[in-house]
């Protein structure tokens, strides 16, 4: 998500499914057992596949991420600060009225400031920070997060939380709110509210749709960013930003960091719900970069995890990591280790290209022209009648304005695929005679090594 815009640039659940086979299911142990279903659950197993985006249709509980929100309230109200010596200590367990609550793994933490709390992610702290706060002040944060009601994504099913009542909040519900268990609020909300924390402290509206483009007339109507309300100062969520730095520098580094970027995180690790026991753990990492100006905000939650330790850390962390590895330089975003006046530029400053498979040679042409793309066709005698069968770069990738489409008939033949090499860390002297020896040609701005590439 790009936390000042609110676009969601990126979402996917696994398992998904074929929409092209919409009605085979796409786990291994309902395959084996299909044919055993009465047809009633065979419906019920097919409506959960298709509907089965956990991002914003299903619930979990989100564990230690959420620690970042009950800080986020604690230091808007002054209650503590970053690093008071001796701020909390942790004995490994906390008594909270008739229950025993051990910190993550039984550790004793000691005394610790709260930069410390949240690099060690610890219970114990959060719980004396909780009971510090107040069940009315961090729900009344907590509502303005937006985490007590749908964030109004536009996409149909969204679901919204479900917290206690603040009636029935009493000492042990207090305190394991404060590390995020035994409530669910679903990942969309997370990642929604932690983008108050990226940006500034202002709450905006997700949105999957930016932009609606006319491929007809070239015009476009922008979808513009919604800001709900501001949530915290910005002094308060440049010191979140700077602990959760902290935690990826000082217990992290391995798994949760980006090379050649400041990272900032904060792992989650949830038990399973009480009434829901067979769900298992979820594990889950939430990441902005770069951390001093974040123009990215990730969340990866993996759902009972085949192990017998289940943590962020060692799950969730490498996973989103990957991810960022790939797409801070494909959108441009220059890292620590590379000059910025000789980024590449990247296909963020391009457009998408329009999909012309089965309109005729002619007018896939003039509508790729009109949209400013350069377009090279196969010769043909008829050119109001042929289709195109096949383009490349295919419809939809996001390209440099101005690129080159090349468009396939039935009639085309003699074509050869390449595999385009990663040129990325290579000097632009390597990377020329790399794509010379596959007869490929190169475009480039700037100097240096190549930091990032993209297809024209």
């Amino acid at each position: 998500m790009n936390p000042k815009t609110g676009d969601i640039l990126a979402m996917a659940t696994y398992p998904s499914y074929d929409i092209n086979t919409p009605f085979t299911i796409n786990t291994k142990e309902d395959q084996e057992k299909w044919e055993e279903y009465s047809q009633e659950e065979k419906n019920s197993k097919l409506y959960a596949m298709w509907g089965a985006d956990r991002n914003y249709y299903k619930t979990y509980e989100p564990g230690s991420t959420f620690k970042l929100f009950v800080s986020a309230a604690a230091l808007e109200e002054k209650i503590t600060d970053t690093d008071i010596a001796n701020d909390f200590n942790c004995t490994g367990s906390m008594t909270v009225a008739d229950r025993n609550i051990k910190c993550a793994a039984s550790a004793v933490h000691g005394h610790q400031t709260l930069r410390d709390a949240i690099k060690n992610s610890c219970n114990g702290a959060f719980i004396q920070l909780g009971q510090r706060v107040g069940a009315t002040t961090l729900y009344k944060y907590f509502r303005a997060f937006g985490l007590f009601e749908k964030t109004g994504v536009d996409i149909t099913g969204e679901s919204s939380s479900n917290f206690h009542t603040i009636n029935d909040v009493g000492p042990v519900e207090l305190a394991v709110t404060s590390f995020g268990q035994r409530f669910e609020i679903t990942p969309i909300q997370l990642i929604t509210a932690a983008s108050s924390i990226a940006n500034g402290g202002t709450l905006v509206k997700p949105k999957i749709v930016r932009k609606i483009s006319n491929a007809n007339t070239g015009t476009a109507e922008e979808i513009e960013t919604t800001a709900v309300r501001k949530v915290i100062s910005e002094e308060t969520a440049e010191k979140i930003r700077d602990m959760m730095v902290t935690a990826v520098k000082g217990r992290e580094n391995t798994y949760g960091n980006v090379e050649g970027y400041t990272i900032g995180g904060k792992t989650g690790t949830s038990e399973p719900p009480v009434t829901r026991p067979e769900e298992g753990y979820a594990v889950s990492y939430l990441a902005i970069a770069p951390a001093d100006d974040p123009e990215l905000i990730g969340l990866v939650v993996v759902y009972n995890p085949a192990t017998s330790n289940p943590y962020g850390s060692r799950i969730a962390a490498p996973i989103l990591s990957h991810i960022l590895t790939d797409v801070l330089p494909y959108m441009g975003i220059a890292s620590e280790n590379s000059d910025t006046t000789n980024t590449v530029k990247t296909i963020a400053q391009g457009t998408n290209v329009l999909n012309v498979k089965n309109k005729t040679l002619t007018e896939a042409k003039k509508l790729l022209e009109n949209l400013g793309f350069k377009v090279i066709t196969p010769e043909t005698a008829n050119s109001n009648a042929v289709l195109v069968t096949e383009q490349v770069p295919s419809g939809g990738t996001q390209v440099l304005q101005g690129s080159t489409i090349v468009l396939y008939t039935e009639e085309s033949s003699g074509r050869t695929s390449v595999q385009v090499p990663n040129l990325v860390g290579m000097t632009l002297s390597e990377a020329k005679s790399v794509l010379s020896e596959r007869n490929l040609n190169i475009s480039y701005s700037g100097s240096g090594k190549v930091v990032s590439q993209s297809i024209r």
